[in-house]
């Protein structure tokens, strides 16, 4: 337990007696006693009687902070953690509110909010989130900052937020120390700041145009009585645009014919021009950038290598351009497998396909290669020279893992590889699953 009357510590960690303890601290930190930092609670009354106004642009005063949360031991720690607070010799009014109800009241009253700390759970386990549509959606406010603070992560995870609502930071409250909360607030508070900055010139611009507008106006009037004199001069002008015109259509046309060069190459560089699947290099840069969301996401990445059953012997028997029939056949069917736009079918080698599978363990994978081997069993193709079918088949080895800092992406392709090849070697047309990748 800390001393009362010590400054607050910047790694600031609570627990509830310490917290129930800060509550009394914070007693001595109000605006009476003089702290740099007032807290206002607003009743219906006071927010019922007040106006309308736009934020508050370039002025003097305190930056205006909203916490909502309906634990009161989290708005006494938030201003003890920021009674000393100022950024651009400006200190904080704090405002507290409790619910979705009364933050919708206050944020009414006061749409010159610089920053919003708000919990996503409350009187619902939406209610924060509702509150962001409110604020962005109703109200049109694009200005407050809004950092959400969850006790409870699992209620709101961190990636559906940022993608689903416009807020502007995400906290576990378990996260922030006096230090982190401080450096979040310098953060916001700029941020708002700037984009009060820019809103007020884009005002000035929309004024000047307005004036340059009216002044337009007026050299029209003028033009227009200098008509006679300077026609044989806008006429020759006239004459010097559509000129103008002319080069730039011809050269919109010249760009149109280079784009669409550059996206023919874009198709020659990523894919096969056989079977039109991605090429190694795509498939290369495909894998990579899964490995390492696969990293950071924690989730497992499955590979499929697979190879036609003596396919030389094919080409030996009905000729190239038939084996190429054949190849493009089988890309078609393993890319009609796979259903999900993250899935990569590649062909990496003459008659090597690969198929990369996110978020997918490895049973997971030998069901989507099972499902390529039977798709390729319904066409069908003859294969006199196979020792194994009457009609085309492939061999499939499949190796899955989720990277955790002690394998390297080869480890996965080793492993691929190794299981294609037990494949081949118990007998052919079937698939194979590698159990350990290291």
């Amino acid at each position: 337990m800390s001393d009362p009357n010590s400054p607050a510590d910047p790694d600031l960690h609570l627990d509830d007696d310490e917290i129930l303890l800060l509550d009394d601290l914070d007693d001595d930190a109000s605006p009476e006693a003089g702290s740099g930092n007032a807290d206002v609670k607003l009743g219906d009354a006071a927010i019922a009687s007040a106006a309308d106004s736009p934020p508050s642009q370039r002025g003097a005063g305190r930056w205006k902070v909203l916490v909502v949360d309906d634990e009161e031991q989290v708005h006494a720690v938030t201003r003890l953690a920021l009674k000393n607070f100022e950024f651009e010799n400006r200190s904080l009014e704090i405002i507290s509110a409790y619910s979705k109800a009364e933050a919708q009241k206050v944020i009414d009253v006061h749409p010159d909010t610089a920053v919003l700390l708000l919990d996503v759970v409350m009187e619902s386990d939406r209610a924060g989130l509702e509150l962001v549509q409110y604020i962005r959606e109703s109200l049109q406010n694009l200005f407050v900052r809004i950092i959400l603070r969850t006790g409870q992560p699992g209620a709101a995870p961190e990636s559906t937020v940022i993608e689903g609502f416009d807020i502007n930071d995400y906290k576990a409250k378990t996260e922030l120390t006096q230090q982190k909360l401080v450096s979040t607030m310098i953060t916001a508070i700029r941020g708002y700041r700037d984009i009060l900055t820019l809103e007020e010139d884009r005002r000035e611009a929309a004024v000047l145009n307005r004036e340059l507008e009216e002044f337009n106006e007026s050299l029209d009037a003028i033009v227009r009585q200098r008509t006679r004199e300077l026609q044989e001069k806008n006429q020759q002008l006239e004459r010097e645009i559509q000129a103008r015109i002319e080069a730039q259509q011809a050269l919109e046309a010249t760009n149109q014919e280079l784009e669409k060069a550059n996206q023919q190459l874009a198709q020659l560089a990523n894919h096969d021009a056989l079977t039109g699947l991605a090429n190694r290099r795509r498939f290369d840069e495909h894998l990579d950038r899964l490995w390492k969301q696969a990293q950071r996401e924690k989730c497992s990445i499955a590979l499929i290598l697979c190879d036609i059953d003596f396919f030389k012997q094919y080409n030996d028997t009905y000729g190239h351009f038939v084996g190429d029939t054949c190849l493009q056949k089988i890309a078609d069917a393993i890319q009609q497998v796979l259903e999900r736009p993250f899935d990569l079918a590649a062909r990496v080698g003459g008659e090597e396909f690969a198929v990369i599978l996110f978020d997918t363990r490895a049973e997971g994978g030998k069901l989507v290669a099972e499902r390529i081997q039977s798709a390729i069993h319904e066409l069908g193709i003859p294969h006199q020279a196979s020792s194994v079918s009457p009609n085309v088949t492939i061999s499939a080895g499949i190796a899955a893992v989720v990277p955790d800092g002690t394998l390297v992406l080869p480890n996965l392709l080793t492993a691929s590889d190794a299981a294609l090849y037990a494949a081949k070697q118990q007998g052919r047309d079937r698939a194979i699953v590698q159990p350990h990748v290291e």
